[in-house]
């Protein structure tokens, strides 16, 4: 076959995709390609011969990044003598398998011709971009093996897969970014197929989800971008849901938000990239503990305790963070001992860069790869419906609303347990207060979509409110913590005797700001438990 004609990948995208592309995309270390592309698992259920092919990818946007801020890709690549025209838009964030828009068009010369897409959503898309607005900003050079296999075999396939292996270079303003990756697009059939046959595949070969399409890693070496961080996205859960359908989506929801802020974290220029990931993984084990009756115990324990290694390797970074950028600041801002608390801020920023190394480590490590694949293919597979019980089973495959009622009650009744006689807690039970508050707040979240309408989102508000101030509570016992430790660590240097004082400073000033939030985290635990639960409601 020439570069020239259409493989079977093609043939059946232009048949089967309708304008959506579902991917999964994965990192691949180059030495293990080669054998990756011969293994059984894809040669045994291939429905064709693969084919190699040189692709040369172009990507342009206007002057002002007008399609990149609408989160769009346009790309012309080069195939032998033809030209292919496609447009991305950015996809959904659930779970480890990208689902996005995506329009193609074949276009007679190298630079782009929006009217050649004939879809008028493309063309709507994009937007007013005048002739000439168009340039190129960076370009892929990939090596692509390519074939189409069946699943879970090629006789009678319940889903068709284009297997892409893809090797080269990402080339921006004389840089440029290596690419070993494996992308499995599902042609036809059920999204489940991509984790299966993943699945399969990671005995072949290590195997990461790769977070960034070449779209992004392009965009990060030719302008330099911090990626930026993800706040949580809405989620849609209809009452009719079954309780195993909705903890899929919860589950899929959680993992897209961690890996949506991975990017980020690793990057580490923007702090809140590691606090929303942390934020992304606290979620996750909620939804964990919120439907820990009808989950396997031992898959459960298992994932939770990787998701504890992985909190605690983020953790010291995050609350340097707080302390730095959140806590630090009101002091200097009262003039309060300005050069000892420049040299705090010095302190902790010396140490920040090795914080950052162990967080890039461990999401370098075989075992966060591990992690994700895992908790995906767990997800997709629906696996935690096969180890369960037949009590749990029975309940996994009966309505979600009386469920989500109950788990919402018994958190609303230890919260409110918890919080008695507010005044008299200490700070331990401050903090089991604040756990209390935050699953509930995160099961409210999962769940609100079962309850429209502002009554929700009023007690959700107050929710919020108490857990901030609760969280602030223990932010300031971290960084009081943080502040001792750093003063020990320079305790001997010139600039010590100047952050032990400013670190006595941040104590002593948080000790007396301590009863006004106090009162604050007071009211607002009263006007939390003075409401009447929304999910009690007939609907």
């Amino acid at each position: 076959m020439t570069d020239d004609e259409p493989s079977s990948i093609q043939l059946v995208e232009t048949a089967q995709r309708e304008a959506r592309e579902i991917e999964l995309k994965l990192r691949v270390p180059p030495e293990h390609l080669e054998h990756l592309a011969a293994c059984p698992v894809l040669v045994d259920r291939a429905l064709g011969p693969p084919h190699r092919r040189q692709l040369v990818g172009t990507y342009f946007d206007t002057a002002d990044r007008r399609l990149a801020r609408r989160g769009l890709a346009l790309r012309v690549r080069r195939i032998g003598r033809r030209r292919v025209q496609t447009l991305k838009a950015a996809p959904d964030a659930a779970g480890a398998i990208a689902d996005r828009p995506e329009w193609e068009a074949a276009i007679a010369g190298e630079a782009p011709d929006l009217t050649a897409f004939a879809d008028p959503a493309a063309r709507e898309a994009v937007g007013l971009v005048l002739p000439g607005e168009l340039a190129p900003v960076f370009e892929t050079r990939i090596e692509r093996t390519e074939l189409t296999v069946g699943w879970p075999d090629r006789e009678r396939p319940e889903a068709v897969v284009a297997v892409a292996i893809d090797r080269g270079v990402i080339r921006a303003n004389g840089k440029e970014e290596p690419v070993s990756e494996l992308e499995l697009e599902l042609a036809r059939g059920p999204e489940r197929a991509l984790a299966a046959l993943t699945e399969a595949l990671r005995g072949v070969a290590p195997l990461a989800v790769e977070t960034r399409d070449k779209a992004a890693r392009g965009w990060a070496l030719a302008e330099g971008l911090v990626p930026p961080p993800r706040k949580a996205g809405k989620l849609e859960l209809d009452p009719e849901l079954t309780v195993a359908e909705a903890f899929r989506r919860i589950g899929r929801a959680c993992l897209g938000h961690w890996l949506a802020n991975e990017p980020a974290a690793a990057d580490g220029r923007d702090v809140e990239g590691v606090h929303q990931l942390r934020v992304a993984l606290r979620r996750l084990r909620s939804a964990f503990s919120l439907f820990r009756a009808v989950l396997p115990e031992a898959e459960r324990t298992r994932l939770v305790a990787e998701l504890r290694w992985l909190l605690g390797e983020l953790g010291p970074a995050r609350d340097r963070a707080v302390l730095a950028h959140d806590l630090l600041p009101p002091l200097r801002g009262a003039g309060v001992l300005e050069a000892e608390l420049a040299a705090l801020e010095e302190a902790l920023a010396r140490g920040r860069p090795a914080l950052y190394d162990r967080v890039r480590a461990a999401l370098a490590s075989r075992r966060y790869a591990d992690l994700v694949l895992d908790l995906a293919i767990w997800l997709e597979l629906e696996r935690f419906r096969e180890q369960a019980s037949p009590e749990a089973r029975a309940i996994l495959e009966g309505p979600i609303l009386p469920f989500a009622r109950d788990a919402l009650e018994r958190r609303w009744r230890k919260a409110k347990k918890r919080g008695r006689k507010f005044a008299a807690l200490d700070a331990e039970e401050r903090h089991a207060l604040r756990i209390a508050i935050k699953k509930l707040r995160y099961g409210l979240d999962f769940f609100a979509a079962l309850w429209p309408g502002s009554a929700t989102r009023k007690f959700a508000r107050r929710l919020a409110e108490l857990q901030d101030r609760l969280g602030h509570l223990n932010d300031v016992v971290a960084a009081e913590e943080l502040a001792r430790a750093v003063a020990a660590e320079t305790r001997g240097e010139p600039a010590g005797g100047a952050v032990a004082l400013a670190a006595g400073a941040l104590i002593g000033w948080y000790a007396r700001a301590n009863d006004r939030m106090l009162r604050e985290a007071a009211d607002r635990f009263e006007a939390f438990a003075d409401q009447e639960p929304i999910w009690r409601e007939t609907v």
